[in-house]
């Protein structure tokens, strides 16, 4: 039997127009044929916005609904997910609006603003028995988990040693940026440092001698923005006890990444590259070494193309299966992973004085 998961769309930008035009990409041009995806409602503070949004990216879809208020979405009785990508300076506020409603949530990255906020969500839904998860796209394609397979099960590269990570985008700075707002918690960090993470967190964190136990956050670097003060360009180095691996991650909006190599895993026999992109990869190269050379004795291409259009509905057929089967939490991607990553940004910007206003930074009583 078919499983329809009706969706709620919070927020019309960029994110939310691909994520809704990959919702009604047929499952089948995926291979996917146990769930379905229903666009039931969009909101938007401007009710104009939602209404453009659906005759935009809707098509001849009929019978989605336009809310000029996210309240008036939390309260529809056809929503079963909220999808939500809301500034993520807005994400733990609006996050826990939709979970007292009553509904699973699936949040755009960066999950909040600090750790604190991160675990608040996490107990409410689990002792709420909802659905939560951090839209990390990217940890869904079947390029991630051939990779992993590929790393961590045939460990092709033997022992890994070491790993760098990395996601770069030029914004030119800007007071009226939100990239470098922070009351819209602007800065590389949040914006890009999270794909960075995601491939360390599946190298690392994921590695089957870790016991998820904390990495030793031992250097981080920011260089600050000189109109607003968020973080400009970051590098985080940890160190890893079990196994032990060093690893770096960076993030930039001064500067793009270069397009040959943004993650390098090396270990003992030879090295796994993924070029062009951290957070839409179409490839990842192998290659075995035998000698110290510098020339591999043998490279193997892996290429995954995406079908349709940018590639948010594996994460969106995952939730819908969770949802389908009462999880609460993902298998691949749970939510307590996310409070780690914001356990590390927390540390980072503690070793580099960097505070987000008040307002954004609270903590809701629950």
């Amino acid at each position: 039997m078919v499983y329809i998961a009706r969706w709620g769309i919070v927020a019309t930008g960029w994110i939310s127009e691909r994520f809704f035009v990959d919702l009604i990409t047929d499952p089948a041009t995926r291979g996917v044929t146990d769930v379905v995806h229903k666009p039931v409602a969009v909101a938007s503070r401007d009710k104009d916005r939602a209404e453009k949004f659906i005759v935009d990216f809707g098509g001849a879809i009929k019978g989605v609904k336009a809310y000029g208020s996210y309240e008036e979405l939390f309260a529809d009785p056809e929503v079963d997910i909220v999808y939500i990508a809301t500034p993520h300076s807005s994400h733990y506020e609006v996050t826990l609006q939709a979970l007292r409603a009553g509904k699973h949530v699936l949040c755009e990255k960066a999950f909040t603003i600090n750790s604190s906020q991160a675990r608040n969500l996490v107990e409410y839904a689990k002792s709420h028995n909802l659905f939560l998860m951090e839209a990390v796209w990217t940890r869904f394609f079947p390029l991630s988990l051939e990779f992993q397979r590929i790393l961590h099960e045939e460990k092709v590269i033997g022992k890994i040693r070491r790993v760098t990570s990395d996601l770069a985008h030029k914004r030119e700075p800007s007071v009226g940026s939100r990239f470098y707002q922070p009351l819209l918690g602007g800065g590389a960090l949040l914006d890009l440092g999270v794909y960075a993470m995601t491939w360390i967190q599946m190298i690392c964190y994921h590695h089957p001698e870790n016991m998820k136990s904390p990495p030793s956050v031992i250097s981080s670097t920011m260089l600050k923005a000189p109109l607003t003060g968020v973080d400009e360009s970051t590098v985080i180095t940890m160190v890893w006890d079990k196994p032990h691996i060093i690893s770096t991650a960076t993030c930039s909006l001064a500067v793009k990444s270069p397009r040959e190599c943004l993650v390098r895993v090396q270990g003992d026999l030879g090295e796994i590259v993924v070029p062009i992109s951290t957070n839409r990869p179409l490839m990842f190269i192998v290659k075995i070494f035998s000698t110290e050379d510098g020339k591999p004795d043998d490279v193997k291409t892996y290429e995954f193309p995406i079908p349709g259009q940018t590639g948010l509905f594996w994460e969106a057929d995952a939730v819908a299966r969770d949802v389908r089967d009462g999880k609460i939490t993902d298998d691949i991607y749970p939510a307590e992973e996310s409070v780690f990553v914001m356990e590390v940004f927390d540390k980072v910007r503690e070793q580099n004085g960097l505070k987000y206003p008040p307002e954004i930074e609270f903590v809701e009583e629950s």
